[in-house]
């Protein structure tokens, strides 16, 4: 039996091509290919970002700094090609900016090797604590040769080059994340390899969104530049479906063409995912008919059925900050209330705790006549709603559910919170 969406972007992610990995220390990366001054080698621009929220912060005066440390070992049949260690430090100036859950850090390093097939080895490290993860994969560095194409690469910043002898000045963006909203492009940084087309090169390209199916297409060119071509194609975020999606460009004539995954954003410091699963995460943000609502919106206008959801649930001053607080609970809930085949935020305590927010106070209590663990029960104070909930672990092995009173209350409080 499926029990819904597990709020598992690192899936999302692995799905459209991305290197990614969940907790214990999250990270999204992405290796990108471009052409080298020779045939017998090509660049590889690997980007990696980092949320704010999985680094441990220190204060430093009035700011707050942390550390990281990224490793990258290239290997080929058990040998060490290639390795890189480097220890990067951020430094933020509020203490809010420390629990952004989007990826704002961007590491990134270039690597030139000979065509073949690799290992690549990722390890990134929190400096403030022992939480580390590793991406293990197999690496494919094709030779980029006349009548090729670079990969599409989603930037914060690029500069176009005029000759494959130059190293490639870009600054990725290694989730491809626009913010719906506040970006009306997507712009991806794309070279072409011809020594027969003309002034420009002719480009088709084609967007899918994250189950394979069209949503549109179009043509470009992009100039030539020295010996080789470069330039940025921009794509209207106006043509695309809110949510993921992956554009893949060929030349005409050609077959192989090369692709990028494309993430329409929700909203600044929120959750990167499909739409159907974010309407199923905002189960006790909002009324079951406003999300029918969302649900029910052709793919074709949901970007606009998204901004009047968030209009309506927004503050005075136009601040989305309780989405923003609710899917930190959620973040949180994941973390202290998993349960054995459930993420925190579909167990009992989850719910309650995206629903109604932080207890006042949390009492434990155990049933004195069994030596075991089983009959522990917990009571969540809601002081100013004058509510108390009981959770029950029967069992003993950390199954909490609500007693049936309690889920009685629980229910009422919470209408009672989004009808407010």
């Amino acid at each position: 039996m499926s029990t819904g969406p597990q709020f598992d972007q690192v899936r999302l992610y692995q799905q459209l091509g991305l290197l990614a990995r969940g907790a214990p220390m999250p990270f999204v990366g992405n290796a990108s290919f471009l052409a080298a001054g020779t045939h017998d080698s090509t660049h590889v621009l690997i980007g990696l970002g980092i949320a704010n929220a999985s680094l441990t912060f220190s204060r430093e005066g009035d700011r707050f700094r942390a550390g990281y440390s990224v490793e990258i070992a290239i290997k080929q049949n058990g040998a060490t090609v290639k390795q890189t260690e480097a220890r990067e430090s951020v430094l933020l100036s509020s203490f809010r900016e420390t629990s952004r859950i989007d990826e704002s850090i961007i590491f990134q390093e270039l690597l030139t090797l000979p065509p073949g097939s690799y290992n690549l080895v990722l390890t990134v490290r929190d400096d403030g604590s022992s939480r580390a993860n590793t991406e293990d994969v197999t690496l494919l560095v094709p030779e980029v040769k006349d009548g090729m194409l670079s990969s599409p690469i989603t930037f914060a910043r690029a500069v176009t080059r005029s000759n494959t002898d130059a190293l490639p000045q870009i600054v990725s963006s290694p989730t491809s994340t626009i913010t719906f909203g506040s970006d009306s492009m997507v712009p991806l940084y794309l070279e072409g390899y011809s020594s027969t087309a003309g002034a420009r090169l002719p480009i088709r390209y084609a967007v899918m969104n994250e189950k394979g199916q069209p949503i549109f297409a179009d043509s470009t060119s992009i100039p030539r530049r020295g010996n080789l071509y470069s330039g940025v194609v921009l794509i209207p975020v106006a043509r695309l479906t809110i949510g993921a999606a992956q554009v893949a460009f060929v030349q005409p004539g050609r077959r192989d063409s090369v692709k990028a995954p494309i993430f329409i954003g929700f909203g600044e410091d929120l959750p990167v995912t499909t739409y159907e699963d974010m309407i199923t995460y905002l189960r006790w943000f909002a009324p079951s008919y406003e999300l029918n609502t969302l649900r029910d919106t052709a793919p074709e206008f949901r970007a606009s059925a998204w901004a009047n959801f968030v209009k309506r649930h927004s503050a005075l001053n136009g601040s989305n900050e309780a989405l923003r607080e609710y899917f930190r609970r959620l973040l949180g809930a994941n973390s202290r209330f998993r349960e054995e085949g459930l993420p925190g935020w579909m167990t009992d305590r989850g719910k309650v705790l995206l629903g109604l927010g932080e207890p006042d106070q949390v009492f434990d209590q155990r049933n004195t006549n069994d030596f075991g663990q089983r009959g522990r029960s917990q009571i969540w104070d809601y002081r100013g709603q004058n509510l108390q909930l009981t959770f029950y672990d029967q069992t003993g092995f950390g199954r909490w559910k609500l007693v049936n009173g309690s889920e009685i209350a629980f229910q009422a409080a919470w209408r009672r919170k989004i009808t407010e």
